[in-house]
């Protein structure tokens, strides 16, 4: 008993396990691509059971019958295909479910009620083109598979804000759908678009089946491109018939770039082939590339979601003309193939290509030669292809015939005139007039009674005259000279200076070079002063307290006062003096006088003047110190016998001197 209640648990427990594996799929959803009666139907449906060894069998029931219609066993996954001849009409109402097995265990799905007629859905749309024009976008959009109008919905929005929705109806009678839509100008938008197809049958008007097609990509939508791209270039000569050209520009600002943007390229590099165009993409904005000498046209263009800009065109002129054949260039080419090409014009100036070029690939310099104007100058380049890239084997200057030029040089002129010395300059014979290669100017002197004649390259166009005597008359005599012979003269006169006149070139250097230093020297002078880059001398300091103005002394009226003191003569202030004693002497140290007082005789005393307790009404003099004290002249001596008497006034310097002769042979004043 026991024994038969564990297996019937085991039974139920495995049976609850399977059942557990078998999970039922999502209800199918059945649909065609288009409206077309023919078209067979798909079934799809989502997987929820991720475990191995399922199968699927799709059934379709007739509720009106009520009986299979078919039974489809599923090949792929999640998936089967309904063939219409299996099915019979389409028309009536179908009950469509899925059943999975696993193991010995089954489970269905749920079923759904539909008309197959009217479930119809088409394939997302696909935007051909968009354009965009101020505030108007114009939209492109694919037909559906039967080529018949549809019910469109976009929905369109600014970054990171809600979606707006809005639907339109296309017509049945256009290979392409289109729809111009309104937005805001100079903003960048995102946009996506959906459709579904429009059911003509009779029990399909009031379906609720009707499918729409999955969303479309989501796109940006940016403002036009208002600007071509200007194109910055730089150039660099690899040295074997090929340059280096690396172009470069700036991408549009964000509102036209948004969305990305693509170049495209144009170039007119191959003179044989004119229509002949290399055409290259790209989403960088730089390009590398490598052409030949000859001028190459350029053109871009950019491109964004919703146009394109305007093209900008650029040309690449050719190198330098050159004026004679370059040597390091070696013809090695003797026969015209698919390989060459070779380019020449006329080049009447020297270095203006004209517009009219002539190209052939089945040429030679040779074989144009007696083809071209004679005496005209004319320019070719030969071109190849050498490891897929064009290069140019030889340029040259070429005249079919050559003869003399018909002008001389113009503007022929004498400077820097010198007592031994003149400068002769002229214009170079133009090209046109040159009438074959230069090959240097011949220039005469005549003068003195005899003539000089000198050679000059054809590139230069200045010539110094040395040799010349003083103040004497010169005419040179300048022409050009090419293969075939020298053309006309351009004379000019002119006289040297005197040897005495004017000043040397090595005394007008020293002359400069002294007047150069003097300014300098002035400029220095004044910008130290001015930006005090020397230290400035000290002004005494004097105390403006110990010295009073005469307007700040007493005005009141003084009377004179007289001093009297005695004057010893220098000659004999070695002498010894019997009568005079040492007090009556005192040296005035600040004036160098020797002075001795009489004495008062009212008072009876002797006594020395305190001349240092002095002060002067007005500021002092800065240089008294040391002054001597002088007698004013004549000073003469008297005999002993009038010395008493004889008395002498005197006024000088302000001071009223009296002398007088005493016995003692000492000069009072």
């Amino acid at each position: 008993m026991r024994m038969r209640a564990a297996v019937l648990v085991l039974v139920v427990f495995v049976s609850l396990t399977e059942a557990a594996r078998c999970v039922p799929t999502s209800s199918p959803h059945c649909y065609k691509s288009s409206t077309k009666p023919s078209e067979d139907f798909i079934c799809k449906w989502d997987e929820r059971n991720p475990e191995k060894g399922q199968k699927h069998t799709l059934h379709i029931w007739d509720p009106e019958k009520n009986s299979f219609r078919m039974h489809v066993e599923c090949t792929k996954p999640a998936q089967a295909d309904i063939f219409l001849e299996d099915l019979g009409t389409p028309l009536r109402k179908t009950d469509i479910w899925v059943q999975t097995q696993v193991g010995n265990l089954t489970c269905n799905s749920t079923k759904t009620s539909v008309i197959l007629e009217c479930m119809v859905k088409y394939s997302k749309p696909c935007i051909i083109s968009m354009k965009r024009s101020a505030g108007i976008l114009n939209l492109t959009l694919d037909k559906p598979k039967d080529n018949r109008g549809a019910i469109y919905e976009i929905r369109w929005r600014e970054r990171d804000s809600e979606w707006q929705n809005k639907t339109f109806e296309t017509k049945d009678s256009t290979t392409e759908d289109f729809h111009m839509h309104h937005l805001q100008d100079r903003t960048v938008y995102q946009i996506q678009l959906r459709r579904q197809a429009k059911l003509h049958a009779h029990q399909c008007k009031d379906s609720l089946h009707a499918l729409w097609s999955d969303w479309s990509q989501t796109l940006d939508v940016p403002s036009e491109i208002r600007h071509a791209p200007v194109i910055r270039r730089k150039e660099k000569d690899l040295k074997n018939g090929s340059r280096e050209i690396n172009l470069f520009w700036d991408a549009p600002p964000h509102e036209e770039s948004a969305g990305g943007v693509k170049y495209i390229l144009k170039f007119w590099d191959w003179p044989c082939e004119k229509n002949k165009r290399k055409k290259r993409k790209t989403k960088d904005q730089s390009y590398n590339t490598t052409i030949a000498y000859s001028e190459v046209k350029i053109s871009i263009v950019a491109f964004n979601n919703v146009g394109h800009s305007p093209r900008q065109h650029i040309v690449i002129p050719a190198v330098k003309h050159l004026n004679y054949c370059n040597s390091d260039m070696h013809l090695n080419i003797t026969k015209a193939d698919n390989k060459t090409c070779l380019e020449w014009y006329k080049l009447e100036d020297g270095e203006t290509r004209p517009e009219t070029v002539q190209s052939s690939g089945k040429k030679l310099i040779k074989d144009i030669k007696n083809e071209v104007e004679n005496y005209v100058r004319h320019y070719y380049f030969l071109h190849t292809i050498r490891n897929k890239q064009y290069q140019t084997a030889i340029m040259c200057p070429f005249y079919s015939k050559e003869r003399a030029p018909n002008h001389g040089p113009a503007n022929v002129n004498i400077s820097d005139i010198t007592h031994e010395s003149a400068v002769l300059s002229w214009l170079s014979i133009p090209v046109a007039a040159q009438q074959g290669f230069l090959q240097h100017y011949w220039i005469w002197i005549s003068g003195q009674g005899n003539t000089k004649f000198h050679q000059v390259p054809a590139n230069q166009s200045s010539f110094l005259i040395k040799e010349l005597h003083p103040g004497a008359s010169y005419t040179v005599s300048i022409s050009g000279r090419t293969k075939a012979g020298n053309g006309p003269n351009s004379t000019v006169n002119f006289e040297t200076h005197s040897k005495e006149m004017g000043l040397s070139w090595q005394d007008q250097t020293i002359l400069i070079v002294c007047v150069v230093a003097l300014l300098c020297t002035v400029i220095c002078s004044v910008a130290a002063r001015r930006l005090k880059l020397l230290p400035e001398v000290p002004i005494p300091v004097i105390d403006a307290a110990e010295f009073r103005c005469p307007e700040e002394q007493d005005q009141r009226p003084k009377l004179e006062e007289v001093h009297e003191f005695i004057l010893l003569l220098r000659q004999d202030l070695s002498k010894r003096r019997e009568n005079v004693t040492p007090e009556q002497s005192t040296l005035l140290q600040d004036f160098g006088l020797v002075v001795f007082e009489e004495e008062d005789e009212e008072d009876g005393e002797g006594g020395v003047t305190d001349f240092s307790s002095m002060k002067s009404c007005c500021y002092p003099n800065p240089s008294y110190r040391g002054q001597m004290l002088q007698l004013p002249e004549p000073f003469h001596m008297t005999d002993s016998t009038s010395r008493d008497s004889e008395t002498e006034p005197t006024y000088r310097d302000g001071l009223f001197f009296e002398t007088r002769v005493l016995e003692c042979d000492i000069t009072s004043l």
